[in-house]
């Protein structure tokens, strides 16, 4: 149950870092807002390891962060663009079909979640899908036929890098290598973003006031990876990374609350879904 509570945790993080740097991306470069939140992630990364005085960590550990970190910022990278391009109702739902990706690494490695999880794991996925796609604009595929395909490329590229990153940091953070895969991922994570900005030659600069509000995006970023790792410690991988691409949910949730939209006919039936889901894998 522990292991559940901790990955919705993270889906209700990643679910208001996932509002909040798009929103952000579309008036400053999505590689300033992920800069300059990330820089403030490592420092509050690097402030954490010192204070639970770590371990030394194995080279496995080190590895397996600093590629999850570049995953990462790959993924964050995606989702900022394709910001840009799409609208949330079509690359929302692409981007929470990421949760597939560990699902399908766990399993083939050998683990075997209870017969309710395994049920649970898709119902939740499609509940999601369902929630993200909304209803406004026509069907998702009406959508996806009349957005720019480079759009489409950036949430797929979203999608596989997520799915990748919650793999990789699932591995670096088992055996107590937390701290070391938070602030390893964190690092390479903040230096792919510089990679990535200085190969574009991108601005990364962002107005005064704007500042406090890219950290705290990056705050949120690191503290969801920080629960999602906790959470893959003492549970399945692929019942909690499923938990934590529920975060779409709660993009949707907080555009009802702050922008005053409704829900369709649909994204009720998909939340009712992810509810379904969510409660098949607290009782396995």
């Amino acid at each position: 149950m522990t292991a559940v509570l901790l990955g919705l945790v993270t889906a209700l993080l990643f679910g208001v870092a996932s509002y909040l740097g798009p929103v952000l991306s579309r008036s400053n470069t999505p590689s300033a807002v992920l800069a300059i939140g990330q820089a403030a992630a490592v420092a509050a990364a690097a402030a954490l390891l010192l204070a639970q005085d770590a371990h030394s960590p194995t080279v496995r550990t080190l590895a397996l962060g600093l590629l999850a970190g570049v995953a990462n910022g790959m993924a964050l990278t995606a989702m900022f663009e394709a910001a840009r391009f799409l609208p949330i109702s079509v690359m929302a739902p692409i981007g929470a079909t990421g949760g597939g990706v560990p699902v399908v690494v766990a399993l083939a490695l050998g683990e075997r979640p209870h017969i309710l999880q395994l049920v649970g794991i898709p119902v939740a996925m499609v509940g999601v899908v369902l929630v993200a796609a909304g209803s406004s604009g026509g069907s998702l595929l009406r959508n996806i036929g009349s957005v720019p395909s480079a759009g489409l490329w950036l949430a797929a590229a979203w999608a596989v890098f997520y799915g990748v990153f919650l793999s990789l940091y699932a591995e670096a953070s088992a055996g107590g290598g937390q701290p070391w895969a938070l602030f390893s991922s964190r690092v390479s994570l903040l230096a792919t973003a510089l990679a990535l900005a200085l190969a574009r030659r991108a601005s990364l600069r962002v107005p005064r006031r704007t500042v406090p509000l890219v950290a705290l995006n990056g705050m949120l970023i690191l503290a969801g990876v920080a629960t999602f790792g906790w959470a893959a410690a003492i549970g399945p991988i692929s019942v909690v990374s499923v938990l934590a691409t529920l975060s779409p949910v709660v993009t949707v949730a907080l555009a009802v609350l702050l922008l005053r939209e409704s829900l369709g006919s649909r994204q009720r039936m998909g939340l009712v879904a992810a509810i379904i889901g969510v409660a098949l894998l607290a009782a396995g």
